[in-house]
């Protein structure tokens, strides 16, 4: 695992060699995991905006309504429908473009699908892109991850304070006993602290 301190572009260095050498004969497919506020969304528009890279979100694949129960919440990763992300995005990786739902809070269920062309680099972003039921689809795992002070700092600024307290209260818990029950930032190739 490489660690890396980004507080600049330069710092990403060596991830930014493995986009560079990325083609369509040898596409980069990278799982952008990570804590909330850490800068997955950030780093992922970077690359989208820097190698042309496909990124999809995890925040897309938001449980269902029907699928909200104390079990599936009991569950570590078990707070998105990773067999949604799994079979319309996962198993499409390669296709010359995929489709898939964007999840919708005001539907409480998926409410638009969009199409997405095929790129060299592929990005799976947000917590839970590593989640073992996704299977090993990545060729380059990423941890992200900033001090609790600056995530919090991060939430409040971005959220406000009632958001604030519902991400220590219920989120932050339940990424953290994701991260915890399947060694996600010991699996990660690189390790980016924020």
């Amino acid at each position: 695992m490489t660690t890396i301190r980004y507080a600049r572009e330069r710092d990403l260095a060596p991830l930014f060699a493995l986009c560079e050498a990325a083609s369509a004969q040898r596409p980069l497919v990278i799982a952008l995991d990570g804590f909330c506020a850490s800068g997955k969304s950030t780093l992922a528009a970077l690359l989208s905006e820097r190698f042309g890279a496909r990124v999809i979100h995890t925040d897309d694949f938001y449980l269902p309504a029907a699928m909200r129960t104390d079990e599936r919440y009991a569950e570590p990763g078990g707070t998105i429908h990773y067999e949604r992300l799994r079979d319309e995005v996962i198993s499409h990786l390669r296709d010359p473009s995929l489709t898939c739902g964007i999840f919708s809070h005001a539907v409480m269920d998926v409410a638009e699908r969009i199409s997405l062309p095929f790129a060299p680099v592929t990005v799976i972003e947000g917590a839970y892109a590593s989640h073992p039921a996704l299977g090993e689809y990545m060729g380059v795992r990423c941890f992200m991850e900033t001090s609790p002070d600056e995530q919090r700092r991060r939430i409040l600024a971005r959220n406000g304070p009632e958001r604030l307290r519902m991400f220590e209260e219920r989120w932050i818990p339940y990424e953290i006993r994701y991260e915890s029950a399947f060694g996600i930032r010991e699996k990660a190739d690189f390790h980016i602290l924020t």
